[in-house]
């Protein structure tokens, strides 16, 4: 595992991120959820990716984590960073996953650089946000958030704030908490040791440098994408839980409905980290399927 890893980019930014698993392992380019960060896999763990021979790259997005602000960025320009850096690693091909809110990210890289793409799985993603279903289906607070972005960004970046305030209380306080307002399934995935550490260090690392590059970010789900999914052309392997409260399932039902060559696997009993943390070995399989 290496988290302190960067490129330059063309324009002088700087594209921070990090590696876990097995370095000679399968490449796979991991984009994360928002609000989040390059650190998301340790929510997996080091040690199960290794197991999987799987070489997990998983860059900050811009204005996240360590990586530079980009000025009026959208999701379509995701693409150029990507392959700048594949280019520095010398990956000719890899694979990727876009979990939560690394959905479009994906998605665009494969319907703008299908080339250089081995396979493209999503995990619980989150879309357009403001889509009807996921206003019928979303948790008022849930709803909130998309709210907050849409209209006062500001109240956005006090409330993600307050997240990164977090984490300093007894573990078993904020179980408890967790529990009465989290899909039964996700609860169970936090019981798991160091899960709640690994996703507080996760949000603290994304609002190092302040809130404005993943207040940005949250606000590209209530806005237009910049490219059609009828672009894509290569096959998107989709897992998503049906008890999902972050991302509802009928929202995730529509978007593999429009994509031309996709694959939606679900699972009755499982929620919003659930099925990245449960079904690891079939997302894997995934990944690397037909090398």
């Amino acid at each position: 595992m290496n988290i302190k890893n960067f490129i330059a980019l063309p324009d002088s930014r700087q594209l921070w991120y990090a590696e876990f698993g097995s370095p000679d392992g399968f490449p796979v380019l991991y984009f994360h959820g928002s609000p989040a960060s390059r650190l998301e896999p340790l929510l997996i763990g080091d040690e199960v990716l290794r197991n999987l021979n799987l070489r997990i790259i998983a860059p900050d997005r811009p204005g996240i984590g360590r990586s530079t602000f980009q000025p009026n960025r959208g999701i379509s320009d995701w693409p150029n960073d990507v392959v700048a850096l594949a280019n520095a690693l010398k990956l000719e091909k890899f694979s990727i996953i876009g979990n939560s809110g690394g959905a479009p990210y994906a998605a665009v890289c494969a319907a703008r650089i299908p080339e250089r793409i081995h396979s493209v799985v999503i995990v619980s993603g989150g879309w357009r946000m403001d889509s009807p279903e996921a206003k019928a289906d979303l948790p008022f607070i849930n709803r909130l958030v998309f709210v907050f972005a849409d209209k006062v960004p500001f109240m956005l970046g006090m409330m993600f704030k307050m997240m990164t305030a977090s984490g300093d209380g007894e573990r078993n306080q904020e179980l408890a908490q967790m529990k009465q307002r989290m899909p039964p399934a996700d609860f169970a995935a936090f019981e798991n040791p160091g899960r709640i550490e690994a996703l507080h260090r996760m949000i603290r690392e994304a609002m190092r440098h302040g809130t404005r590059g993943a207040v940005w970010d949250m606000r590209l789900y209530v806005r237009e994408f910049g490219f059609e999914l009828s672009e894509i052309r290569i096959p998107i392997t989709l897992f998503h839980g049906e008890q999902d409260a972050n991302a509802p399932i009928a929202l995730t039902r529509r978007m593999a409905a429009n994509l031309p060559a996709a694959q939606l696997i679900t699972y009755t009993n499982e929620a919003h980290l659930s099925t990245l943390c449960n079904h690891v070995n079939e997302i894997a399989q995934a990944l690397v399927q037909g090398h």
